[in-house]
């Protein structure tokens, strides 16, 4: 009995080195461009090794990106416990998926880059991670109208969508051109122009709302 014990163990270590190296493969040079070679190089085994643990390169990259997305899910759960208020739990959800994309960004490079757009990558397991995730605000918002907090006209699957679609536009040059941002602000500008509209029901909400997002695009597109 020990004895199983001690290989189980031993093999959820190895398999957590896997896990690490790939992740770190992936993220410094793509799911494409990274090879099982090198993931079992940084290892330090043989690369028959590597599919004893995971039968296909495809199997490693999907197992990374849930690892990914779970502690995500773990970590804004944990966050929205604390704060109160539909507004202040969005801009926190804003303000996160920001430093993900910071902390994180070969991994979140490679889901938009080559996850998304092929589906067989993007199948119903990843679709659902991300339905699991983006589900958090879709929660807060529907509490929010509720409340009374936001519009009673808000149409709870757009304002989510508008919030994630309009974070990934305005870091795409960062995310594939490198360009600096300055999180704390780009979040500041992200939550006045998203959350404003939603927040008040002024008659001309449309009009500000479309002038808050231009202002944000030149700043996201103006020079460093």
């Amino acid at each position: 009995m020990a004895e199983r014990e001690r290989r189980s163990t031993r093999r959820s270590e190895r398999e957590r080195e896997i896990l690490e190296a790939a992740r770190a493969v992936f993220a410094e040079r793509g799911y494409a461009q990274g090879s099982v070679a090198e993931i079992a190089e940084r290892v330090g085994v043989v690369e028959g090794t590597i599919y004893t643990y995971f039968a296909t390169k495809r199997e490693l990259l999907l197992r990374v990106v849930a690892d990914f997305y779970e502690n995500l899910i773990r970590e804004v759960e944990s966050g929205l416990h604390s704060i109160r208020g539909a507004e202040n739990r969005l801009r926190f959800l804003i303000a996160r998926h920001l430093q993900v994309f910071v902390q994180d960004l070969g991994i979140c490079r490679v889901v938009l880059s080559e996850i998304r757009p092929d589906p067989n990558l993007y199948g119903d397991a990843v679709r659902e991670l991300n339905r699991r995730y983006t589900a958090l605000a879709l929660e807060v918002i529907e509490q929010g109208i509720r409340s009374g907090e936001l519009r009673r006209d808000v149409a709870p699957t757009v304002l989510r969508d508008l919030i994630y679609g309009g974070i990934e536009h305005a870091l795409w040059r960062f995310v594939h051109g490198g360009k600096r941002i300055e999180i704390e602000t780009l979040g500041e500008q992200l939550g006045d122009a998203l959350l404003r509209g939603a927040l008040h029901a002024e008659d001309d909400t449309a009009e500000r709302l479309e002038r808050a997002l231009s202002a944000l695009e030149r700043r996201a597109g103006a020079p460093s």
